[in-house]
């Protein structure tokens, strides 16, 4: 792995150009028009809002990338989620799609995921992994762990990829867990067996998301009192993000 200084100067003098040429083609597509028209027509009802937390749908979902700085040209290999129905579901709704990147991805990356070149060969692009994830998580509040990572790199590739920033409402579980849990460490490999869950195997998509959902649905029935909605919900996670 390179310095953080020198991958900096990489991609803004090299790597940069390239990726945008490549993008180029796919602007005319019908899957870049098919993604932006969803994401012009998303937004969280009223409805949903003032639902119940432990009624709400929720999706949770999580995403592996080829690194942590999307500012860099890091990218989405793969995203997971699962959906449910607040405290009730046990039967999961579960999403999985590798995504072809526009870069290579480096045999670490490969080998910490355990995603292959020839299967990301034959993945579909991020245009259409994205339209399919906004189709399954549709009228559901997106849950990650922590959202602050995901969420982030979701819009700077909506940003890279001149699309509007139209997500949905987020609730971070590892905020969740740092307020009900203030003493604790808080990394997802540390809550797992805390709260008794199944350990899969970490740094999957599906397998991530499917342990951060039965975390959350535990969390949902340690909140404090006084939340009984998902706008009291995101009203204090955000609270405690300030």
């Amino acid at each position: 792995m390179l310095p953080i200084d020198i991958e900096i100067l990489k991609y803004i003098f090299y790597e940069r150009h390239i990726v945008s040429l490549k993008m180029r083609p796919f602007f005319e597509t019908d899957a870049y028009h098919q993604l932006k028209k969803q994401l012009e027509n998303l937004s969280t009802s009223e409805e949903l809002l003032s639902e119940s937390v432990m009624e709400a749908p929720y999706t949770i979902f999580d995403l592996e990338t080829t690194g942590l700085l999307p500012e860099l040209g890091h990218e989405i290999i793969s995203i997971g989620a699962i959906r449910i129905q607040g405290v009730h579901q046990i039967q999961y709704e579960r999403f999985h799609m590798h995504v072809k990147p526009l870069r290579r991805v480096t045999k670490r990356t490969q080998q910490l995921t355990g995603i292959t070149e020839e299967e990301l060969e034959e993945s579909d692009t991020i245009l259409k992994a994205l339209s399919a994830f906004l189709e399954f998580s549709k009228g559901s509040v997106l849950v990650a762990y922590p959202a602050a990572f995901d969420m982030k790199f979701l819009r700077t590739m909506l940003k890279r990829w001149k699309l509007p920033d139209r997500l949905p409402h987020s609730i971070d579980a590892q905020t969740i867990v740092k307020k009900l849990y203030p003493n604790r460490k808080h990394q997802l490999d540390t809550m797992i067996p805390f709260f008794g869950i199944t350990k899969l195997a970490r740094h999957h998509a599906l397998n991530d998301a499917t342990m951060t959902a039965e975390l959350f649905q535990q969390l949902l029935h340690q909140l404090p009192n006084e939340i009984h909605t998902v706008q009291d919900l995101l009203s204090f996670t955000e609270k405690q993000k300030s």
